[in-house]
């Protein structure tokens, strides 16, 4: 029986799994951000190797795995894979992990065969893909300077720019103007506004509130949707057109905190630009994912049956 492990690691924590090809997990466990972009090689390294160590101390060897995936946030270009692979020597694994961007692994653990689409938007968004032939594509990943849009960032960041325009008399009244300022704690949009061009509040973490206005009927915050899934949708599409998926169905998972509310009309305009698509929204940790196409590797196809399986022991030890 084959044993494999799998690790996601992002911006804000780090997960390992190890498990065998029937999906029963042999071992799991958490540790901090392994972005190396953030937190450095040497903090990537530590940080995974935490992870690892916590999931062997379950029983199972770094000698028994039998093939290793890492998904890791920051693997941008081609010349980062070389760089993480020296930086991950000192773990002293048994076999070379295969290093490969998160989305790629967040794919994998949403789609039932091992090819789809992927989109994420969270703080930044993403789309991915591969196809039957083991083709891999996707968007930079790196904000909306480079062509990455529909972010929950980037829609609070709209919503915020609509109640400006609705206080100067640019754009129309909105519904988020009094919302904005409620999540704020500002006592009137001047105050918001006002806190914020002088760095009060970088940040507005609005998203939730802008789908709920939307869902009300706001018109500005219809609009705020509807963008966002358009650009969402775009870049799917064309992950699945370069890919030459767009003829025929496939799946896509959306993932991030932009869809954890669920968003009716942000997904019936997702599905307008991929009219061949089968959304799907991910539930599974995204360490499922580097489990799952560690056991590609090695030839031994999961069945639904083994992924559900993981997903299940998954969602309770990362809960």
């Amino acid at each position: 029986m084959s044993i494999v492990l799998g690790v996601d690691g992002g911006g804000s924590k780090t997960h390992a799994v190890i498990c065998n090809d029937a999906g029963e997990v042999l071992g799991a466990g958490t540790a901090g951000p392994s972005n190396w972009e953030t937190v450095g090689l040497r903090g990537a390294c530590d940080n995974v190797g935490d992870a690892i160590e916590r999931s062997t101390s379950q029983g199972v060897r770094r000698a028994d795995l039998d093939a290793i995936v890492f998904g890791l946030a920051g693997v941008d270009w081609p010349s980062d894979v070389p760089r993480l692979e020296s930086a991950f020597q000192p773990l002293r694994l048994p076999v070379a992990p295969s290093i490969v961007n998160d989305a790629f692994v967040a794919l994998r653990a949403g789609v039932r065969a091992p090819w789809g689409v992927v989109v994420i938007a969270g703080t930044g968004t993403v789309a991915a893909g591969r196809n039957r032939g083991g083709e891999m594509h996707r968007t930079l990943g790196l904000g909306r300077t480079l062509g990455d849009a529909g972010s929950a960032s980037d829609v609070s960041e709209e919503a915020l720019r609509a109640v400006a325009r609705a206080f100067v008399g640019s754009g129309a009244p909105t519904s988020l103007s009094r919302a904005l300022c409620e999540l704020s704690g500002a006592g009137s949009v001047a105050e918001l506004l006002e806190e914020f061009s002088r760095g009060g509040e970088p940040e507005l973490d609005a998203a939730a509130t802008v789908m709920q206005h939307a869902e009300r009927g706001d018109a500005v915050a219809i609009e705020i949707v509807e963008w966002a899934g358009a650009e969402l949708g775009e870049a799917a599409a064309v992950i699945a057109r370069v890919l030459g998926m767009d003829q025929e169905p496939y799946e896509l998972v959306m993932s991030g905190g932009l869809f954890h509310g669920g968003s009716e009309l942000l997904e019936r305009r997702i599905a307008r630009e991929v009219p061949n698509a089968l959304l799907t929204r991910l539930e599974a940790p995204p360490a499922v994912g580097a489990a799952l196409m560690a056991l590609d590797q090695l030839g031994s196809r999961p069945t639904p049956e083994v992924q559900d399986r993981l997903s299940r022991s998954l969602i309770a030890a990362f809960r």
